[in-house]
């Protein structure tokens, strides 16, 4: 999403340039326009088999994007550190990733220091998160993370992070579910969930009051337990109130996670994979082993 702000450059069309690849020397010929170049260096080490259609179905909401896209200026003026700080559950922790590297947090550190790297210092992500941690636990602990940042904050960022990644999907629905089913419960409408929501208003609006300049945006994860449902819902309103952007990384990734499933159930019951020989390209599948991502 960080991207996004580029996304509208368009190339300019540049009427009476010689097109070398046509009989006519007047046919118009489209320039890439600076901010169109930029896009392309920067999106270039797209995952294999990740299409445009999936980008668009990962922005549930797109909400006000001047923070967002000031975010974006600091990078690109590569003047200072920029620093994202990363709160949500033992997703956003990686628990069982290996190594640590590959975790999404330092992917987005690695990637920000790639693409902008700074003559002197670095981009920085901070990792609150912690497990089982939902919204309210989020909410409680505001304060005692502003003392927490304040202490790992660079002296450029004048005391507060340029971008806040909230990732609480999966945890937000997850004690409730168990409410559901020990309860009987058939509607989602209960206090229990009107809580987490009260608990997401109270998260934005406070973090937007201690940070009004920081871009803030949620990040909705899931997880393979095709059961297991999120409380992705319960932030779309809250979103929408508060102009917060909204990335879902199950719409993205989620209808091909499930053809792949459909493949792999025909393949090997023990390892549930493919020989080598059978990784495509498209959607992590169907690719050459030179260029895949099959990890």
């Amino acid at each position: 999403l960080i991207t996004k702000s580029l996304v509208n450059c368009a190339p300019k069309a540049v009427v009476g340039v010689p097109d070398l690849m046509t009989d006519s020397h007047l046919t118009p010929r489209k320039i890439p326009s600076s901010c169109q170049l930029e896009y392309n260096r920067i999106t270039a080490k797209r995952t294999p088999g990740i299409t445009t259609q999936d980008f668009h179905r990962s922005q549930a909401w797109i909400g006000n994007q001047y923070r967002m896209a000031k975010t974006m200026e600091a990078l690109s003026s590569r003047q200072r550190p920029v620093v994202a700080v990363i709160a949500g559950g033992s997703i956003s922790l990686g628990h069982g990733v290996t190594p640590n590297s590959v975790r999404y947090a330092e992917r987005l550190e690695m990637w920000m220091n790639e693409m902008y790297p700074l003559p002197k210092s670095k981009h920085k992500v901070i990792n609150v998160a912690a497990h089982g941690a939902d919204m309210c636990a989020m909410a409680k602990r505001l304060n005692n993370l502003y003392s927490e940042l304040s202490s790992q904050l660079p002296p450029s960022s004048n005391g507060a992070p340029d971008l806040i990644i909230l990732e609480f999907a999966v945890n937000d629905y997850q004690g409730q579910d168990h409410l559901i089913t020990v309860d009987s419960k058939t509607s989602v409408f209960f206090d229990g969930f009107r809580g987490l929501v009260l608990c997401a208003e109270a998260v934005i609006h406070t973090l937007l009051n201690h940070y009004p300049n920081t871009a803030i945006m949620f990040l909705e994860m899931q997880t393979a337990i095709a059961t297991r449902k999120t409380g992705a819902l319960l932030h779309q309103g809250v979103a929408q109130q508060y102009q917060v952007p909204i990335v879902s990384y199950a719409e993205a990734l989620f209808p091909d996670f499930w053809r792949l499933t459909r493949m792999l159930e025909k393949m090997d019951s023990k390892t549930f994979s493919f020989e080598q020989h059978q990784w495509l390209e498209n959607g992590g599948i169907e690719a050459n082993m030179k260029s895949a991502n099959i990890s």
